[in-house]
Protein backbone atom coordinates (compact mmCIF):
# COMPACT_ATOMS: atom_id res chain seq x y z
CA UNK A 1 0.00 0.00 0.00
CA UNK A 2 2.84 2.38 0.84
CA UNK A 3 4.45 1.69 -2.53
CA UNK A 4 1.21 2.69 -4.33
CA UNK A 5 1.08 5.95 -2.39
CA UNK A 6 4.73 6.66 -3.24
CA UNK A 7 4.11 6.03 -6.95
CA UNK A 8 0.97 8.20 -6.92
CA UNK A 9 2.88 11.00 -5.17
CA UNK A 10 5.70 10.72 -7.74
CA UNK A 11 3.27 10.89 -10.68
CA UNK A 12 1.49 13.84 -9.05
CA UNK A 13 4.79 15.66 -8.53
CA UNK A 14 5.78 15.03 -12.17
CA UNK A 15 2.44 16.40 -13.40
CA UNK A 16 2.81 19.46 -11.16
CA UNK A 17 6.38 19.94 -12.42
CA UNK A 18 5.19 19.94 -16.03
CA UNK A 19 2.21 22.30 -15.55
CA UNK A 20 3.91 25.21 -17.40
CA UNK A 21 4.54 22.96 -20.41
CA UNK A 22 0.94 21.74 -20.39
CA UNK A 23 -0.39 25.31 -20.20
CA UNK A 24 1.82 26.41 -23.11
CA UNK A 25 0.64 23.45 -25.18
CA UNK A 26 -3.02 24.00 -24.28
CA UNK A 27 -2.77 27.65 -25.35
CA UNK A 28 -1.25 26.59 -28.71
CA UNK A 29 1.80 28.76 -28.23
CA UNK A 30 4.27 28.59 -31.10
CA UNK A 31 7.10 28.59 -28.57
CA UNK A 32 5.66 25.77 -26.43
CA UNK A 33 8.76 23.65 -27.09
CA UNK A 34 11.02 26.41 -25.72
CA UNK A 35 8.80 26.74 -22.62
CA UNK A 36 9.06 22.97 -22.12
CA UNK A 37 12.87 23.04 -22.42
CA UNK A 38 13.14 25.84 -19.85
CA UNK A 39 10.69 24.00 -17.62
CA UNK A 40 12.61 20.71 -17.78
CA UNK A 41 16.12 22.17 -17.50
CA UNK A 42 15.50 24.99 -15.03
CA UNK A 43 12.25 24.03 -13.33
CA UNK A 44 14.06 22.36 -10.43
CA UNK A 45 15.33 25.79 -9.35
CA UNK A 46 11.77 26.93 -8.53
CA UNK A 47 12.62 30.31 -10.08
CA UNK A 48 12.95 28.55 -13.44
CA UNK A 49 9.61 26.83 -12.85
CA UNK A 50 7.87 30.15 -12.11
CA UNK A 51 9.58 31.75 -15.12
CA UNK A 52 8.28 28.96 -17.37
CA UNK A 53 4.82 29.30 -15.81
CA UNK A 54 4.70 33.06 -16.41
CA UNK A 55 6.01 32.60 -19.95
CA UNK A 56 3.35 29.97 -20.69
CA UNK A 57 0.57 32.22 -19.36
CA UNK A 58 1.83 35.42 -20.97
CA UNK A 59 -0.54 36.58 -23.71
CA UNK A 60 0.53 36.55 -27.32
CA UNK A 61 1.96 39.93 -28.34
CA UNK A 62 -0.38 42.75 -29.36
CA UNK A 63 1.52 43.18 -32.63
CA UNK A 64 0.61 39.64 -33.70
CA UNK A 65 -3.05 40.25 -32.93
CA UNK A 66 -3.03 43.49 -34.94
CA UNK A 67 -1.31 41.75 -37.85
CA UNK A 68 -3.95 39.01 -37.74
CA UNK A 69 -6.72 41.63 -37.67
CA UNK A 70 -5.15 43.49 -40.59
CA UNK A 71 -5.03 40.30 -42.67
CA UNK A 72 -8.68 39.55 -41.92
CA UNK A 73 -9.66 43.12 -42.78
CA UNK A 74 -7.71 42.99 -46.05
CA UNK A 75 -9.43 39.72 -46.99
CA UNK A 76 -12.84 41.23 -46.21
CA UNK A 77 -12.14 44.29 -48.36
CA UNK A 78 -10.76 42.10 -51.15
CA UNK A 79 -13.87 39.90 -51.06
CA UNK A 80 -16.19 42.90 -51.28
CA UNK A 81 -14.11 44.34 -54.12
CA UNK A 82 -14.16 41.06 -56.04
CA UNK A 83 -17.91 40.70 -55.49
CA UNK A 84 -18.43 44.25 -56.78
CA UNK A 85 -16.31 43.59 -59.88
CA UNK A 86 -18.15 40.35 -60.63
CA UNK A 87 -21.52 42.08 -60.16
CA UNK A 88 -20.47 44.90 -62.48
CA UNK A 89 -19.25 42.49 -65.17
CA UNK A 90 -22.45 40.47 -64.94
CA UNK A 91 -24.49 43.66 -65.23
CA UNK A 92 -26.03 43.49 -61.78
CA UNK A 93 -25.37 47.09 -60.83
CA UNK A 94 -27.97 47.02 -58.07
CA UNK A 95 -26.24 43.99 -56.44
CA UNK A 96 -22.91 45.77 -55.92
CA UNK A 97 -22.04 45.59 -52.21
CA UNK A 98 -21.40 48.86 -50.45
CA UNK A 99 -18.46 49.31 -48.12
CA UNK A 100 -18.73 51.27 -44.94
CA UNK A 101 -16.87 54.52 -45.81
CA UNK A 102 -15.55 54.81 -42.26
CA UNK A 103 -14.03 51.32 -42.40
CA UNK A 104 -12.02 51.78 -45.60
CA UNK A 105 -9.54 54.38 -44.27
CA UNK A 106 -8.95 52.28 -41.14
CA UNK A 107 -8.29 49.14 -43.17
CA UNK A 108 -6.02 51.07 -45.54
CA UNK A 109 -4.01 52.44 -42.61
CA UNK A 110 -3.71 49.01 -41.02
CA UNK A 111 -2.65 47.46 -44.33
CA UNK A 112 -0.04 50.17 -44.88
CA UNK A 113 1.38 49.78 -41.38
CA UNK A 114 1.42 45.99 -41.75
CA UNK A 115 3.36 46.25 -45.00
CA UNK A 116 5.76 48.70 -43.33
CA UNK A 117 6.41 46.25 -40.44
CA UNK A 118 7.03 43.35 -42.83
CA UNK A 119 9.64 45.35 -44.77
CA UNK A 120 11.56 46.28 -41.60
Amino acid sequence: MLKIIEVAAGVGALILYLVPSMIADARDRKDAFAVTIVNILLGWTVIGWFAALLWAQHPVGERRRLTHFARRAQRAVAKVTIDALVARVEGRANAIPVLNPHLVPIVARIAASTRHHHKA
